[in-house]
């Protein structure tokens, strides 16, 4: 999956260390049970937005048991846990596009005492190409549609659009390559009010494997 990737600075995060909780399951005299430091490794945004996290091991105690990730998707302030065992690193998936979201990680031992919070790190996910006109799910105005559509902040070389009848299919339209063009017209299409699929083909470069995002539109009624 092609996305934005980027390194979180380990000297920032570490100025970030808080002293949330979200247990009161803490127990200072558990000498690992320490605020953790958590590291934002990458983002990348495509039919499935992700981002990869990493945190290290307490060093110089017995490890941990597990250790308890925690999301937060604004607005709201109640997070939801994941348990992701001994792990250090982990990837969440199916993020949404454009939504902010808040993380952070503690570790817990065999009784389940919980550590400190790491620092929180937030990110707010790339929004992704998309088409913008006409709107997702309208209703087309004729047989003549001009399509439009945004790299929504990701850097896009190329692009190629299908119309068909079904999703992926290219019945109606196959356009070739579009370049770095932005835009579509298109003429003849059905006035039966059906159902249309616009698939609208991207990549980063001429070298990477192409992606897609489906769109549905319904066609325009004419007596």
């Amino acid at each position: 999956m092609a996305g934005l990737y980027y390194t979180a600075l380990r000297r920032a995060a570490s100025r970030r260390v808080g002293a949330w909780s979200p247990s009161p399951l803490v127990a200072p005299s558990v000498p690992w049970l320490v605020a953790l430091t958590l590291l934002l490794l990458g983002v990348a945004s495509a039919l499935a937005s992700q981002v990869d996290l990493a945190w290290d091991a307490p060093a110089g105690a017995p490890p941990p048991s597990g250790y308890l990730l925690y999301t937060w998707q604004e607005p709201s302030d109640v997070p939801q846990r994941v348990d992701v065992g001994f792990q250090t690193t982990y990837t969440l998936t199916d993020l949404a596009d454009g939504a902010t979201y808040t993380f952070a990680v503690t570790a817990y031992d065999a009784g389940g005492n919980e550590s400190d919070s790491s620092n929180r790190v937030t990110v707010t996910m790339p929004t992704g190409p998309t088409l913008v006109s006409p709107s997702p799910a309208a209703q087309l105005p004729g047989p003549t549609v001009l399509l439009t559509w945004t790299d929504g902040g990701t850097a896009v070389a190329e692009w190629w659009v299908y119309i068909g009848t079904e999703v992926g299919a290219h019945d109606l339209l196959e356009s070739g390559s579009l370049g770095e063009a932005r835009s579509l017209a298109v003429d003849g299409l059905p006035t039966d009010g059906e159902v249309l699929w616009v698939r609208l083909w991207y990549r980063m470069d001429l070298e990477s494997a192409w992606q897609y995002r489906d769109f549905a539109y319904t066609a325009a009624l004419t007596p």
